[in-house]
């Protein structure tokens, strides 16, 4: 295999209605309006080509580009916080509502909203953190700074699909009262509140804005968790850090498949097939994904660097650039405009198979770069691996509109399953249940 460069460019598709500065500077453009993001840093003049010259600073435009709720939206919110009864079932009722701004009860019915369509499709672990999302709006009738970090979160993908200015800058403001609150809170970690943070911790992990702030939080969880073991049991996550995937089917394959740990030269091996393994099963799916040019970015990118880390496996990778790897697929349903809720209650197959082998990437990765395996971050993904595999396990495969050919669904679960079965045996596990 040829030598990868150390420096990786990330895979991305190109903008097409970008603005005419970002155009002439040959940069990708975010295509927020009225200004884009590039523009406003850089204090220079936005504007689309579809934009009049005359129109470029017109007020009119500027305030037709705040943030516009449905009217339901607005009704069901009113609604909430005078009654203080919440609009879905599965959510408690609560007096904290009713004090609750009505900007920041708009962010968190959204993500009711679409935690409620996840739970009616059975999907919602496929979501990493939303099948815990029950835990996390409790908490949040409890501390600000949960409440927080879930409008911070419906903001941030609000401004993804949106490209809304108005719903970016809540992002970044919810997500700074979230953080301070988070750490004063950690300044008086006691029993009470560890499941707060915790769930603070999590839900922001989800949301930073770079690899560099990720890694500070990550290491804040694995203080966290470890501070929590004297009553984990009792905790509300108990189920999350007790979660121990098998897909075996049957109690003697899994005898017959002992973890084998301790045998570095093992594990190495074992972590560089599965390397080559995940490299040759994305790119199967390469051209699959053409036609869909978000997704196969996205697929691109997970190839280049699984290859970069298969070059450099077993050199020494700094912690820095262990987080600069991953963090382009840590936040992909929050960030990333391809991302689609609905496609994913609808259980579409294309959708599930790329979330398959991302999720399998990220617990690959993982593996290889092992100081970014804190409390939680592999498990989710396990879990989302072996519920996708459930789902697609009762059909024999699906047919590709892009190739014409039937893919069976064996054949796409090995690399996933690989990743499951390889982070059981040689994983580096933080067993937080052990007194």
């Amino acid at each position: 295999m040829a030598t990868v460069k150390p420096v990786l460019r990330r895979s991305h598709t190109k903008s097409k209605l970008g603005c005419q500065a970002c155009k002439q500077r040959h940069v990708k453009c975010d295509e927020f309006r009225p200004t884009c993001h590039r523009c406003l840093s850089s204090k220079i003049a936005c504007k689309y080509p579809d934009q009049a010259e005359d129109q470029a600073e017109d007020p009119d435009e500027k305030a037709a580009s705040a943030l516009w709720w449905p009217v339901d939206i607005e009704k069901s919110c009113a609604q909430w916080k005078e009654s203080g009864e919440p609009p879905f079932g599965w959510l408690s009722p609560s007096p904290s509502w009713h004090n609750m701004p009505m900007k920041d009860l708009r962010y968190i019915y959204k993500m009711a909203l679409v935690a409620n369509i996840l739970d009616l499709s059975k999907t919602t672990n496929i979501c990493l953190l939303w099948g815990e999302m029950g835990v996390l709006f409790q908490l949040a009738t409890q501390y600000d700074f949960v409440a927080h970090t879930l409008a911070a979160t419906s903001a941030q993908r609000l401004a993804v699909t949106t490209k809304s200015h108005e719903a970016s800058e809540d992002a970044y403001q919810y997500r700074k009262l979230a953080l301070h609150g988070l750490y004063r809170a950690m300044g008086s970690f006691s029993k009470d509140n560890a499941d707060a943070i915790l769930a603070a911790s999590l839900g922001c992990s989800y949301i930073m804005s770079d690899h560099r702030s990720l890694m500070t939080l990550a290491g804040n969880i694995s203080t966290v968790a470890t501070r929590m073991k004297p009553w984990l049991k009792r905790s509300a996550f108990h189920r999350i850090f007790a979660y121990e995937p098998m897909y075996y089917e049957t109690e003697e394959q899994a005898a017959a498949s002992p973890p084998e740990t301790g045998d570095v030269e093992h594990r190495f091996a074992l972590v560089k097939k599965l390397l080559a393994d995940g490299i040759a099963s994305v790119n199967g799916l390469a051209f699959c994904f053409q036609g869909d040019r978000d997704l196969s970015a996205v697929l691109r990118q997970l190839r280049d660097v699984m290859r970069l880390v298969y070059e450099r496996l077993g050199s020494d990778i700094s912690a820095e650039d262990q987080y600069r790897l991953v963090y382009p697929f840590t936040a992909w349903f929050v960030k990333n405009s391809a991302a689609s809720y609905v496609s994913l209650s609808a259980k579409n197959p294309f959708l599930l198979v790329f979330l398959l082998h991302m999720y399998a990437v990220v617990v690959t990765l993982t593996l290889a770069l092992p100081r970014i395996d804190v409390p939680l971050f592999a498990k989710f993904r396990l879990r989302a691996i072996l519920e996708i595999c459930n789902i697609l396990k009762p059909e024999p495969g699906f047919l590709c509109q892009r190739c014409n050919g039937f893919h069976s669904y064996e054949e796409v679960m090995s690399f996933p399953l690989s990743s499951v079965s390889v982070y059981q045996q040689v994983g580096r596990e933080t067993s937080l249940l052990e007194a």
